[in-house]
């Protein structure tokens, strides 16, 4: 409910409770299907032959970083994202064959105002359209709204990133608007599409994505047998 001062003045609804929230740690957060760990650079040895499975680099053309040439290399860039100070770099493995599948971090802390983002989704071809990429999202969004009790979390990602954008919205970000030239990104001048999920419509959205992982709501083959948009209720 919006409210206002004695001036007349919108200043939004009143949230006088609020008090600041906890940083978050490196957790491994466990799921049904799939197990969200802290990366790691021995995540190398099953990451870089799947980099490496495709012949060409249409998967990193959005990411900040390029497809390290071999495997000194993919031990280093994964060195430099474990140690990175302002984003806590996740590693996705299946619970099935216990292999690492897929990167991914959380970032931009703000515990003051309980706001977080997601971004750097790098899902190897053994990953990509599986319920596991679902669930490792909803584990670390899970993680911050259900546990540190924060209120905001953000996507952003380049507006030409079709992929990404489709993810987002399946899952239930809200588009916010698009920052124009916002970045230069490999040489190219880019615009970045904002979305948001907020802890008013965290709860719907979880009942949504925990319905859809339901066992019973796939084959024998992982096959889905429902959509997620089927479970929306909202």
């Amino acid at each position: 409910m919006e409210t206002y001062n004695q001036y007349g003045q919108r200043i939004g609804q009143e949230f006088s409770e609020w008090t600041k929230r906890a940083m978050p740690e490196k957790v491994a957060l466990a799921g049904q299907y799939c197990n969200v760990v802290p990366l790691a650079v021995d995540h190398a040895e099953d990451l870089f032959p799947e980099w490496q499975s495709i012949d060409d680099d249409r998967d990193w053309t959005y990411l900040e970083d390029v497809r390290p040439k071999d495997m000194t290399a993919c031990y280093s860039y994964l060195r430099n994202l474990s140690t990175h100070k302002e984003r806590i770099y996740y590693a996705v493995q299946d619970k099935a064959d216990e292999q690492i599948k897929g990167i991914f971090y959380a970032g931009k802390f703000d515990p003051e105002n309980g706001s977080f983002d997601i971004g750097g989704v790098n899902w190897t071809p053994l990953m990509k359209r599986t319920r596991i990429s679902t669930e490792s999202l909803y584990l670390v969004l899970a993680y911050f709204f259900d546990q540190l009790k924060y209120r905001r979390c953000e996507w952003r990602t380049s507006s030409y990133n079709t992929e990404a954008i489709k993810s987002a919205e399946r899952i239930g970000f809200v588009k916010e608007g698009v920052l124009r030239d916002k970045r230069i990104r490999k040489g190219h001048l880019t615009d970045i599409s904002v979305f948001s999920i907020t802890l008013r419509e965290w709860p719907a959205i979880s009942s949504m994505i925990t319905g859809w992982l339901r066992e019973e709501n796939f084959d024998g083959r992982s096959r889905q047998l429902h959509t997620l948009a089927s479970f929306r209720r909202y």
